[in-house]
């Protein structure tokens, strides 16, 4: 197998959630804006950026609860943003929440799937350098262990977690819980395909990253496809898009399911900027004769208006698209 195969077997991780990116783009592009030195906190004059951290270090008003605190701070993470790149100090208030209303009540699920992805959030928007990144990806892989253990509690044990398949697990776990489970496997999954990225071949090699992955993501969708508006869906698509076939590591590849499982996220969650992205790379890698069609899905990404919730992500898909078309007009695609 090749060193570029193997790459891309390690690296489609995240790209569930925000299309082509964890292909595209590294910690280079954080690091490389105009103003921001050597990384995002550079970008405002220390009195500045000491006022953010008293702000934020103050907390939300409103809900009294541990979590309806966190959830307050987790909606201001794009305070500050530049051209997708977020600041530190509000993604960092809401990750110090969401570990105190863990700490304050040690079994919610919900709490630990949120504190997975403000994590992830914090290592792709906010972080400095690729080892803040991987320190920020490997502290998420521990929180979902402490998950994993919570969820086996509730089936079994973790040996019985681990031998069902995703449909027996969808029966086996209350339903009451299935919604956050299915956060915690893609949540789970996103952060480990963007860790594969920073620790590197053999690393990732080890840990069985691609099929571990696949897994997941097939448990977040029989468990619930509503996730991130079918995010394990969009995850799904672009790992039988853009991974080799390989026995042993990927042998449950097959790129005819590429574009489907693309069509089915947009045709389920139109609103999702990501499910139009997804399809149109879909159809560049796997339909040649859709091409237009795969060029002006994109180009409708490279045009739209960010959520109001959602702006650092939305921003980095419209980049990504943008790049895209880019290197189509250049040639280089």
């Amino acid at each position: 197998m090749s060193d570029e195969a193997d790459r891309r077997i390690l690296v489609t991780g995240a790209s569930g959630c925000v299309g082509r990116r964890l292909l595209a783009r590294g910690a280079e592009r954080r690091l490389a804006l105009p103003g921001l030195g050597r990384g995002p906190a550079a970008a405002m004059c220390p009195v500045a950026a000491l006022l953010l951290v008293l702000l934020f270090a103050s907390g939300a008003r409103g809900d009294a609860s541990d979590l309806g605190r966190a959830d307050a701070l987790w909606g201001r993470r794009a305070e500050g943003q530049m051209n997708a790149v977020a600041r530190h100090e509000p993604v960092r208030a809401a990750i110090d929440a969401y570990e105190r209303a863990i700490a304050a009540e040690p079994r919610n699920l919900e709490a630990h799937w949120k504190l997975l992805r403000a994590l992830w959030f914090s290592a792709d928007f906010a972080s400095a350098n690729s080892a803040e990144e991987r320190r920020t990806y490997e502290q998420a892989h521990a929180v979902a262990e402490r998950a994993f253990a919570l969820l086996a509690e509730r089936v079994g044990g973790r040996e019985t977690l681990d031998d069902l398949t995703p449909e027996a697990l969808a029966a086996r776990l209350p339903e009451a819980d299935h919604r956050h489970a299915a956060e915690l496997y893609f949540w789970h999954s996103v952060n480990l395909g963007a860790w594969s990225r920073i620790a590197g071949l053999l690393q990732a090699v080890r840990a069985g990253v691609a099929g571990r992955i696949h897994e997941a993501t097939l448990r977040s969708i029989a468990l619930d496809p509503d996730v991130e508006q079918g995010g394990a869906i969009r995850l799904l698509s672009r790992l039988h898009s853009e991974l080799p076939r390989v026995p042993l590591l990927s042998g449950w590849v097959d790129h005819e399911q590429a574009v489907p499982l693309a069509e089915r996220a947009l045709n389920e969650y139109p609103q999702h900027p990501g499910n139009t992205y997804l399809l149109g790379l879909a159809l560049l890698s796997n339909a040649p004769e859709r091409r237009p069609e795969g060029l002006r899905l994109i180009e409708s990404t490279a045009a739209l208006e960010p959520r109001s919730d959602q702006v650092v992500e939305d921003l980095a898909i419209q980049i990504d698209a943008r790049e895209l078309l880019e290197a189509e007009r250049n040639g280089d695609l």
